[in-house]
């Protein structure tokens, strides 16, 4: 069954006949953001939360060729969280991401790119900053005029399950332009997709005293080719679908990946701290134009 205006208070009937009474308004923003939250991080400050993700990426091009797939990914999130006196809440997240073998399975440090020969320096995401705020009434400023909406992303309650999705697309100027960066700018506009499908159990979010939900989903991504792929202005795209689950600690990580961390990026083990809101938030373009220079 779906949330809607009417039906407050859901029963769900698990396993061996017992049911499972999950009072929660989701359309009331509060209760919603309140939700969501405990499933996609911690609402204690004291807590961090760590999110992994892998699977494979693949290359989109053209209305008719099927996917060809690359290389997949394997990647963590870090997160703690600040609660504002207006019920909003402030997240502290911080990004790592490795790129593999699809066969192997080992951790790519070069890579020949079947699209065009060439043999690319992997550039690995990290991001040290990727902090958000959310809140019960959200307000966005377009061409001047402020637009307020509640925060009401859908659930669906199906059984001893709840669904939670969310999804953002975006488009606008790249970070690399053709004209300074050939080869690694995908050209000057630039477009990204993600959509989160988590899901949990029905008496794990029912209970308030949980601040932090376990989930296990689905992240996809869509996005522009990647500047290290050294595609220039190549007609295509990227196409990943990677599985999701929430750990209780960094010791719960596959143990390959956290050695690696542990090795080269350690300070990426830990959120930024709330004294970090107000920075600018980091992304790969970003990350790789401060790196790298331009190949000719």
């Amino acid at each position: 069954m779906k949330a809607n205006a009417t039906s407050n208070l859901y029963t769900a009937t698990g396993t061996a006949g017992s049911e499972t009474s999950l009072n929660i308004d989701f359309t009331d923003p509060v209760q919603n953001l309140d939700a969501f939250t405990r499933v996609i991080a911690d609402t204690n400050p004291d807590n961090v939360s760590v999110g992994w993700f892998g699977g494979p990426c693949y290359a989109v091009i053209g209305d008719s060729s099927k996917l060809q797939p690359l290389f997949s990914i394997e990647g963590i999130g870090i997160s703690t969280t600040q609660k504002l006196e207006n019920s909003a809440i402030r997240i502290f997240n911080r990004e790592l991401v490795f790129y593999k073998d699809l066969r192997s399975g080992e951790f790519l440090e070069t890579w020949i790119n079947p699209l065009n020969s060439e043999t690319c320096q992997i550039f690995d995401i990290h991001n040290m900053t990727m902090n958000a705020e959310l809140a019960p009434v959200m307000t966005m400023h377009v061409e001047g005029e402020e637009l307020r909406y509640p925060f009401l992303p859908p659930w669906e309650v199906m059984g001893n399950i709840v669904l939670s999705t969310f999804e953002r697309h975006t488009s606008g100027p790249s970070k690399l332009l053709p004209d300074e960066w050939p080869k690694e700018s995908p050209g000057p506009l630039s477009r990204m997709s993600e959509m989160y499908m988590r899901y949990v159990q029905t008496h794990d979010l029912s209970n308030r005293e949980m601040t932090s939900v376990p989930y296990i989903g689905t992240w996809t991504y869509f996005t522009a080719w990647f500047p290290w792929m050294l595609m220039a202005q190549a007609e295509g795209s990227l196409f990943m679908r990677c599985a999701m689950k929430k750990h209780r600690n960094l010791s719960d990580l596959p143990k390959n990946f956290l050695n690696r961390a542990e090795r080269m990026y350690p300070e990426y083990l830990k959120p930024p701290s709330p004294s970090s809101w107000g920075q600018p938030n980091d992304s790969v373009y970003a990350q790789y134009k401060q790196a790298r220079v331009p190949i000719a």
